[in-house]
């Protein structure tokens, strides 16, 4: 990886803080992994030059260049072999069944079943369509053809990032953000624009990977987790620190899984050994197996309800 990187202005979006301390390098991630020295934040060093100032990093956030940075990094993730676009395309039904698992845990978390409800990063809408028979939902969705799709199905979504689209201030019950804040070029930001457009004791609801794992301590640049558009990642206790620290209050976290085909599994084996994921890949078809649901919960992934102060 031929890039410069800027450790002088590579300050830590939770804390604040310039010293860190050097985990580890693979060609997975889109820079050096580092440790915030003071709050233990794990992020991914930015290759110069680093916008550090809040006007270039309102500017980097605008959708024309968010969804120039998917796309490079969604590519990236396929010359890496991380992601295999065929076997992506083919998890509609299980990504469904994901977003009914979330909207039920919603229900139960929240005591909520009305309201306003925002999902940032919506994708195609599943989760949108599982939530719609409760509330009044609106997506933002930085990837054009992706917010089309969700459109399609009939629902708002607004094709950017929650900083273009400019809500009004105290408009939403619910916030969601699932697999997404690890993404984000600062998720302080990112949080304290939620608690802006949140009404006060509105719940958000965070789901991202956890590194404090026996799985990244085992497998190191291999965890499955480390993937080009991957920035930061949290720890139980930065993730409720960056909450906390935004004027939110805990209200649960807990490790959570998802279901997936077993075509998927074996695809996503190939994270860890290349040549045993294709082999078992190979079999499972041969067996007819592919279709098959897995749930799986490797305890690598946390969800997270806060409630607006």
């Amino acid at each position: 990886m031929n890039r410069e990187f800027n450790s002088d202005n590579n300050v830590c979006d939770l804390c604040g803080a310039v010293q860190y301390d050097f985990i580890l390098t693979t060609p997975r991630l889109e820079g050096p992994l580092v440790c915030c020295h003071a709050c233990h934040l794990f992020y991914v060093l930015a290759p110069v030059p680093k916008p550090i100032s809040p006007t270039t990093v309102q500017v980097i956030e605008s959708a024309p260049v968010a969804a120039a940075e998917m796309k490079r990094l969604s590519k990236r993730a396929q010359e890496l072999c991380l992601v295999n676009p065929f076997v992506e395309e083919n998890e509609d039904k299980w990504r469904a069944i994901t977003a009914a698992e979330r909207y039920q845990d919603l229900l139960r978390a929240t005591s909520l079943s009305s309201g306003r409800l925002l999902e940032i990063g919506c994708a195609t809408g599943d989760f949108l369509y599982a939530a719609h028979a409760s509330f009044q939902v609106t997506g933002v969705e930085a990837d054009e053809a992706a917010c089309a799709m969700t459109q399609a199905r009939g629902f708002d979504c607004f094709n950017g990032t929650i900083f273009a689209a400019k809500f009004p201030a105290e408009s939403f019950d619910i916030v969601t953000l699932y697999h997404v804040i690890e993404h984000v070029p600062s998720p302080i930001r990112v949080l304290q624009e939620i608690h802006r457009v949140l009404r006060p004791n509105g719940f958000v609801i965070i789901e991202t990977p956890n590194i404090d794992t026996i799985w990244y301590r085992l497998l190191r640049a291999r965890w499955r987790q480390f993937i080009p558009d991957h920035k930061f990642f949290f720890t139980p206790a930065t993730l409720e620190r960056s909450c906390a620290q935004n004027s939110f209050a805990i209200v649960e976290r807990r490790s959570v899984g998802k279901a997936m085909s077993l075509r998927l599994f074996f695809d996503r084996l190939g994270r860890y050994h290349r040549p045993s994921g294709l082999l078992l890949a190979k079999l499972v078809a041969k067996l007819g197996w592919q279709e098959r649901t897995l749930q799986l919960n490797l305890g690598d992934v946390m969800r997270l309800y806060a409630r607006r102060k």
